[in-house]
């Protein structure tokens, strides 16, 4: 079987710095798809007649026109795409560009101006291209080669570099994420007016091809590997890393003696010397040693998947993110995509984390900045900010919270707890429980207790729906269905005389007098993703669900047409909720807590 490391699809981090522009400097980070560039235009003295701002955008505008026009993509291409664009410059104005582009897992760079290009591979760190003294001429440097793991890439305008010192990069490069890296290297470059700093921080997660490379015709330009052994390391703490590991010393430490243990049945009766016990016990501690081994590289490749886990996932999910927000003001269709892509990323990976640890928290941060955006993205979404609240504790959620049954529902007057022995009642008045249904093999695996009109219906993934009615000596049980339907991925149910049935997929089944009813959800901004409650009763006038792997809770009206949705990071780990249309909120059990939402 192929080694699903090779197979894993190469991914890109990238962050963004650019300060804030002067009257005779701006500048900008670029980002498209696989083309990244940095630009910075300055003046010598200010020209009202001039923006730099417009001429800055008007370059960048034209240079994607020309690059995503271009047949082929190649350093000879490429370069003639950027010498047309920058020929739209007055003489006046002094560039500072440089550009990276990403194909497969070959990098080609330019520099075009002056401006300082730095890669991090390994330990070592190497200045690729460089040209610190302001030019208006447009000869163009270039470079192009092989990209390794987690090498890291730095463009930057001269204004940048020259602000920021070489210790400074290599001091932040010693941090893993891009995100984290610009939040080091930002408080140094805003330490200086000067509106042409910019600069990319890109981090490559893939793995190396080793066939042959095709160079077409551009064999003279330098690789990567070439650019960073001829150049010199830029810090002296770097250089120390590549000094020789120090030699290891390791001691054995002396076995404690202990006694054999005793010998069942007819092996008890032997008669072992001292040199047999002697073997006996090295062999004991030879296979202690073996499993404690085992058991150590199990633990160690565990943590190595979990690190290579969460790397692929946190870089796919924060290039996702990064390009919704680039995109949400030109194209929210294709924002909302990019966020939805990051959300999808982060929700399958993260309950593969220990909750607290910094892999955990770090993928909960990320994802809740994307559901924000997710949120706000769509027109008709409601991002509203829970705060946390104290109930009665006869309140359904309270119950819940403090309780381990299986599924909860009430009336104006009982709250209903339905657990694998029996449905019991707590009274709201004064806490008083009672049993009132016992399970004699009636239910096998309930998600749902609804009382309605009197009676009780369970849902059961086995026996779909039983209902109870209720007589002078009890209950007694029937079923709802005469031809049952497959519920065997039902999750929740609600009552208001129809039944609503709320499936994984997030399908909701809807049915009167036990036959099927016409119920179809539409006008989603997003389909339902892994929900797990479903509410309604005779006096409300819409339908909730409770739609975790979104982080928001949908509101529909009663054939399944979308009205609204309200989101929030507290949702995603939700347990259960209750709506109080008439008292315009929604409470929300979550994490442990009881949260609320205005509606």
């Amino acid at each position: 079987m192929p080694d699903p490391l090779h197979l894993a699809k190469p991914t890109l981090a990238y962050a963004k710095l650019v300060a804030i522009p002067t009257e005779t400097g701006w500048s900008q980070a670029y980002n498209a798809g696989s083309l990244f560039a940095c630009l910075s235009l300055a003046s010598a003295e200010p020209d009202e007649t001039i923006s730099l701002q417009t001429l800055g955008k008007d370059f960048l505008n034209s240079l994607e026109a020309e690059f995503f026009t271009l047949e082929e993509k190649n350093l000879t291409m490429i370069k003639t795409a950027i010498e047309k664009s920058l020929q739209m410059l007055p003489p006046t104005v002094t560039p500072s560009f440089c550009l990276g582009f990403i194909k497969e897992n070959v990098l080609y760079l330019f520099l075009a101006g002056s401006g300082k290009i730095i890669m991090k591979r390994g330990n070592r760190i190497g200045v690729l291209l460089e040209n610190m003294t302001p030019t208006k001429s447009y000869k163009i440097q270039t470079a192009s080669g092989y990209l390794q793991n987690d090498d890291s890439i730095l463009l930057q305008t001269a204004q940048f570099a020259h602000n920021i010192t070489d210790k400074d990069v290599a001091d932040a490069f010693e941090l893993t994420l891009p995100n984290d890296i610009a939040e080091a290297l930002s408080p140094k470059m805003h330490a200086t007016v000067d509106g042409g700093q910019a600069a990319i921080i890109l981090i490559y997660h893939g793995f190396t091809k080793h066939e042959t490379v095709e160079t077409s015709g551009e064999a003279e330009e330098p690789s990567l590997a070439d650019a960073i052994t001829q150049t010199n390391e830029i810090m002296t703490a770097t250089k120390e890393t590549t000094a020789p590991p120090k030699r290891w010393h390791v001691t054995i430490p002396k076995l404690p003696a202990f006694p054999l243990p005793h010998l069942p049945g007819k092996l008890s009766g032997l008669h072992l010397n001292h040199r047999k016990k002697l073997f006996l016990s090295i062999a004991a501690v030879l296979i202690i040693l073996l499993v404690l081994s085992i058991v150590f590289t199990k633990m160690k490749q565990q943590h190595a998947q979990l690190h290579a886990l969460f790397q692929q996932t946190y870089t796919s999910a924060q290039t996702n993110y990064t390009a919704g927000k680039e995109m949400s003001s030109i194209r929210p269709d294709l924002a909302r995509q990019d966020f939805q892509k990051a959300h999808t990323t982060i929700t399958a990976a993260i309950d593969k984390f220990p909750k607290n640890s910094t892999e955990h928290n770090q993928l909960q941060n990320l994802l809740n900045q994307v559901d924000n955006q997710l949120t706000t993205s769509g027109s008709t979404a409601n991002f509203l900010q829970l705060k946390e609240i104290s109930v009665p504790q006869t309140d359904i959620l309270a119950v819940e919270k403090n309780t381990s049954g299986l599924a909860y529902s009430q009336d104006t007057t009982m709250i209903y707890e339905v657990t694998d022995k029996a449905v019991t009642t707590i009274a709201k008045s004064n806490g008083t429980k009672k049993t009132i249904i016992t399970n004699s093999g009636q239910w096998q695996d309930p998600k749902a207790v609804v009382p309605y009109d009197g009676n009780v219906y369970i849902l059961d993934t086995k026996k779909a729906v039983l209902k109870y009615v209720a007589g002078s000596s009890g209950f007694s049980k029937t079923n709802y269905f005469k031809t049952p339907p497959d519920v065997s991925t039902a999750v929740s149910m609600a009552i208001d005389s129809s039944v609503y049935i709320l499936f994984q997929d997030g399908t909701v089944l809807k049915f009167t007098s036990g036959q099927p009813d016409a119920f179809k959800i539409s006008g989603l901004p997003a389909p339902l993703r892994n929900p797990t409650r479903i509410f309604t009763d005779a006096t409300t006038s819409s339908v909730y669900v409770l739609d975790n792997g979104n982080s928001r809770i949908v509101k529909l009206d009663k054939d399944g047409t979308y009205q609204s949705q309200y989101a929030a990071a507290q949702i995603r780990d939700a347990k259960d909720f209750e709506v109080e249309e008439a008292d315009k909120k929604i409470l929300l059990l979550s994490d442990g807590k009881i949260w609320e939402l205005e509606l």
